[in-house]
């Protein structure tokens, strides 16, 4: 019989490893990613990511509203799913579909709330996205629920690639945004097929009452909570939209995107293992010990990227997009600031999922959006699209941040002061790391110059100053990754044994 130690020893060896290659994925991902948004960049006017932006709000919203949060269920990897999944695959199938409907429906209307009639079209192309994701919602959850990271690998950036492959060609001919959406169209279909392929078991539709309730009564809230979430996420893209302009909307698009580029790569990262890896450990009742080193390490891991980026914030944009973007670095530094903390919100709320407390996670959202909506209207009005990366910063650090600690204090049973504490040094060090770096560049006219020399400067200050906790840190997942290398391969019946 398997001790209570050992299973945690053997969960968390699983994964580590599943992390790592969860690392590799987002990385390899990223890079192309990255370099197609600066290929396309500099093809293509500043207005046409502003459709792009208000298409990507309605697709966001819809795709994560499509399958009613019935996912979430299955990915805690604490019940069965050959119960499970067929009930899941029906809701998201019907539910995807009624979204997908709506959306080419009312693209017009949508379209015009955010005023901007050119991004009609592209919403209706986007929409078929949401559909794609529906059909694939069972297989991509049974990977994420296995730790199948290694095979995702080449999912995830055969679709980039994909996209890579469609929007170039479509960008020389002239498609302005279009490009965008259909290349986008594109990958979700492969990337589709791709989670299919390598599923470690296929369900087909199916309805079980009781299941349904069960799955719905966790997932319901948190679908509400990423509906607020992300009209929490893109309200500044409406209000940029109506009050100033297409192009404005266009800039602060892509400071926004690189600004969230450490915490969209870390939560990938994280998001690989998270929800399963925190339900078992919440089902065993070890969660709350643990949790404060989960927010140390991705302290140590992404304070510092956000903390260059806010320092470097200027020669980034202008090497990586060119002089015609130079606008948006105004954004991109006041945006950083918002980075570390949607890094740190974003692991709060999957360890809220990781211990079934969604409902708690609805009204955190709730709060974040309330408090948001006059931040936003104050910032943009008086700073432009700065103001609104103001907005989004003071409202993540003095609301969104506190609430969750509070929420997180009570399910674990362990104090805020414990939940932090290991991320106040990486804190610290990061900001004299930026600090030193915005100064030792001040008076460096090439920008890709100063951003070379500062990143360098600045990595290596927060080596130094942080240089006994990086240790640990890497110790502790090196020897993670060994004992996963020695274990065998899980299965479900596995997870069931005692």
């Amino acid at each position: 019989m398997m001790t209570a130690s050992g299973a945690n020893r053997t969960l968390g060896a699983r994964s580590a490893s599943a992390t790592l290659w969860g690392g590799v994925n987002v990385a390899l991902g990223r890079i192309v990613q990255f370099a197609t948004t600066i290929i396309v960049a500099r093809m293509i006017a500043p207005e046409h990511f502003g459709a792009l932006a208000v298409a990507i709000v309605v697709q966001t919203i819809a795709t994560n509203m499509a399958e009613l949060g019935a996912t979430a269920a299955l990915a805690r990897g604490n019940g069965d799913p050959d119960r499970i999944a067929p009930t899941v695959f029906s809701i998201s199938l019907v539910t995807s579909a009624v979204m997908t409907a709506g959306a080419l429906a009312f693209a017009p209307a949508l379209a015009a709330a955010f005023d901007d009639p050119a991004a009609t079209p592209v919403i209706q192309v986007l929409s078929f996205t949401i559909l794609l994701q529906g059909i694939g919602a069972v297989p991509s959850t049974m990977v994420w629920r296995e730790f199948l990271q290694k095979p995702r690998v080449v999912v995830d950036v055969g679709s980039v690639v994909v996209v890579l492959a469609l929007v170039v060609p479509m960008a020389l001919d002239g498609w302005g945004a279009m490009a965008l959406a259909w290349s986008r169209v594109g990958g979700q279909l492969f990337a589709m097929v791709g989670y299919w392929i390598i599923a470690p078991k296929r369900y087909a539709p199916g309805f079980d009452r009781a299941v349904a309730v069960e799955v719905l009564r966790l997932g319901m809230p948190l679908a509400m909570a990423n509906l607020v979430v992300f009209v929490t996420l893109n309200l500044d893209y409406l209000l940029i939209g109506r009050l100033l302009d297409p192009a404005a909307l266009g800039l602060y698009l892509l400071a926004f995107n690189l600004a969230g580029l450490p915490s969209s790569v870390i939560t990938a990262v994280i998001r690989a293992t998270a929800v399963p890896t925190f339900g078992r450990l919440f089902a065993e009742g070890t969660l709350g010990p643990l949790a404060g080193r989960f927010i140390a390490g991705v302290s140590y891991c992404a304070f510092p990227i956000s903390a260059m980026i806010i320092a470097l914030s200027q020669p980034l944009i202008v090497t990586a997009y060119g002089q015609a973007w130079a606008p948006a670095g105004i954004a991109l530094a006041t945006l950083g600031v918002f980075g570390a903390a949607r890094i740190l919100v974003e692991l709060f709320a999957d360890l809220s999922v990781g211990a079934g407390r969604t409902v708690w996670l609805f009204w955190v959202q709730v709060a974040w959006l309330v408090a948001l909506i006059p931040a936003l209207s104050f910032g943009i009005q008086w700073w432009g699209i700065a103001g609104a990366g103001v907005a989004h910063a003071a409202v993540a650090f003095l609301v969104v941040i506190p609430l969750y600690l509070a929420v997180l204090s009570s399910v674990l049973g362990v104090r805020a002061g414990e939940l932090m504490r290991g991320s106040i040094a990486p804190l610290l060090a990061a900001a004299v790391a930026g600090s030193l770096a915005r100064l030792a560049t001040m008076n460096i006219t090439e920008p890709w110059m100063g951003l070379l020399l500062g990143s360098c400067l600045g990595g290596a200050i927060y080596v130094l100053l942080t240089f006994r906790q990086g240790k640990l840190l890497f110790q502790t997942m090196r020897s993670l990754v060994r004992e996963g290398r020695s274990l065998p391969a899980a299965t479900p019946a596995m997870e069931g044994q005692p």
